[in-house]
């Protein structure tokens, strides 16, 4: 799996028709985009190790209920326990079977759901009783139907009828579903949902992957090391007839490390370490071998890269090759699988994918984009057409290079380097074509030379120090003129504050006199008032007291008067 990981690769799409060129990276987009959603690099990376173990390896389609109008495409991982196929294929990619199809066991409430218009016929398959009347009926519920479990049998299967892919679902004899293949290719021919490879196939059509060959060696691993086991704890012994009483007690005394043993006087008995002693080597270096055999079965040091400093790139290539010419055929089948995977996705995107849907791709520098694909507007004449419209893109699917796979560049690139610094930097366009980077990176690096090239050349040093210092004292004059203008700009601000102040104090002393001025007369009207008041009080007081003075003086007057007229008759009569 390390190898398949080192050797990924990303599906790129190429125009067939010069009028499909710029629809090429739109279709490479998409395709990578349906990838993505599917999780693709991990279920790519487990089929690769269900192949290599099982032998058989694939995935399935789904057309999936979206969210755009149309649906969306789904893939999922098939297992080898419940897939079975035709068995007189023999072709590693199952293109010449007749049928194939999965089986799985599903509970009874699953399956009303998958097939509600089927749950009446589910439920009389679950009975039990007066239906199984029959040894066949038996077979039958034991192998379809699991009433303790209340599990079914469902089988998705799909056969050619008529030159035309046809699928059906059924649990024993009961038919769920069916139909015609919803997939078309490129030709307008059905395909199947399943897309299978194996990773080996022998002459009489079995399918098995590595573990095949290695179940001899292992078993003889067990064996040695059994057969080891069993020589270090038993001992083989030479002894005259008669040596001992009991040859059963002897034996298993020998047997025990902390034995005892009895010999009878003159008869020689001793244990035969030699011949045991060889027999545990030779045990140990046949378990040795078969070990070795295990592990030379595998990528070898020159395919990962390891212990190759000083060889030179067609040697690693070389080297590479030989290390890799067991997994050949596994590798060469998987990236069949995997370009046939991409072209199915692809035809089914094609025709399944028709409302508008905006696509999310990445690109070298993890840099998020968005475009849409089957987008309506308008041409250049203002009629309606459909922009981005993939169900019309031709195109071929394929696989570009690993970046990190070793050939006749490497060693171009160690000539090179054996040049010298001096000539790397004096043509680095051929350093940087010759180096093993990737294609992107070497057209980036390349853009970046080819501007510095086609840039000014760089002036005078001495013309530099003194355009520096022209800036310099131009920058110092501009910035004594601001500091200037910047005072000049202050005073003018302080003298305009002074004025507006003194304003604005000379307004507020106005204020203060006029109110002070108004109080002023309001108290002298005031006092004159009072006094006018007081002055028309005294003169009120003294009429007042002008008239009880007179009241009083006639009062006193007629008194006066009548004092004397009483006085003047008395006179008279004396």
């Amino acid at each position: 799996m390390g190898i398949v990981e080192k050797l990924r690769q990303d599906p790129k799409a190429y125009a067939r028709t010069p009028e499909h060129e710029q629809g090429a990276d739109v279709a490479t987009a998409v395709m990578r985009y349906c990838l993505d959603t599917n999780d693709w690099k991990s279920k790519s990376t487990r089929n690769a190790r269900l192949g290599a173990i099982d032998g058989i390896a694939g995935v399935e389609f789904d057309l999936e209920t979206g969210d755009h109008g149309d649906p969306d495409l789904g893939i999922h991982i098939v297992y080898a326990d419940t897939f079975f196929y035709d068995p007189r294929s023999f072709d590693e990619g199952f293109t010449d079977a007749r049928y194939m199809g999965i089986a799985k066991w599903i509970d009874v409430d699953q399956a009303k759901e998958l097939i509600p218009s089927k749950a009446a016929e589910i439920d009389d398959l679950m009975e039990t009783g007066s239906d199984i009347t029959s040894s066949a009926d038996q077979d039958r519920e034991r192998v379809w139907v699991n009433t303790s479990l209340k599990r079914l049998r469902l089988v998705d299967h799909w056969y050619i009828c008529k030159g035309k892919w046809c699928w059906t679902l059924y649990i024993g004899n009961t038919v769920m579903m069916q139909g015609l293949s919803p997939f078309h290719d490129e030709k307008g021919k059905t395909f199947p949902r399943f897309l299978m490879f194996s990773a080996n196939v022998d002459h009489d059509g079995d399918r098995y992957g590595f573990i095949r060959n290695l179940k001899s060696a292992q078993d003889e691993i067990n064996m040695r090391r059994s057969k080891a086991l069993h020589l270090l704890n038993s001992r083989r012994v030479i002894s005259e007839k008669g040596a001992v009483d009991d040859v059963e007690t002897a034996r298993k005394e020998w047997a025990k490390p902390d034995g005892w043993i009895e010999t009878n006087p003159g008869l020689k008995m001793e244990p035969d370490d030699a011949a045991s002693k060889a027999d545990f080597s030779g045990q140990l270096e046949m378990l040795q071998e078969a070990k070795t055999e295990i592990e030379n079965f595998g990528p070898n040091p020159a395919l990962i890269g390891q212990g190759l400093e000083d060889s030179s790139g067609r040697a690693i290539a070389l080297l590479q090759q030989a290390g890799m010419a067991e997994l050949g055929p596994y590798l060469s089948a998987y990236k069949n699988w995997k370009i046939r995977v991409y072209r199915c996705i692809w035809n089914i995107i094609t025709e399944h994918w028709k409302s508008e849907r905006w696509i999310r791709v990445t690109d070298d520098q993890n840099i998020a984009q968005f475009f849409q694909i089957n987008k309506l507007d308008t041409d250049k004449y203002g009629l309606p057409a459909i922009v981005n419209a993939i169900g019309s893109m031709d195109v071929d699917f394929i696989i570009d290079e690993g970046s990190d796979s070793i050939n006749m560049q490497a060693d171009a690139a160690m000539t090179l380097q054996s040049l010298g610094p001096q000539f790397a930097q004096q043509f680095p366009e051929i350093a940087i074509e010759l180096s093993p980077l990737e294609s992107v990176i070497k057209t980036k690096m390349l853009k970046k030379i080819q501007a510095a090239q086609n840039a000014p050349p760089k002036p005078d040093p001495k013309v530099l120090a003194l355009q520096a210092q022209q800036q310099l004292d131009q920058q110092t004059a501009q910035q004594d003129a601001q500091r200037k203008a910047a005072e000049f700009q202050q005073d003018q601000q302080r003298q305009a504050q002074k004025a507006a102040f003194d304003r604005q104090q000379a307004t507020e002393q106005m204020a203060f006199d006029w109110h002070l001025k108004e109080q002023q007369t309001a108290a002298d009207i005031e006092r004159d008032r009072k006094k006018a008041v007081a002055d028309i009080e005294i003169e009120r007081m003294k009429a007042a007291a002008g008239i009880v003075a007179a009241r009083e003086k006639g009062e006193v007057d007629a008194e006066i008067a009548r004092t004397k007229a009483k006085a003047k008759p008395k006179k008279e009569s004396a």
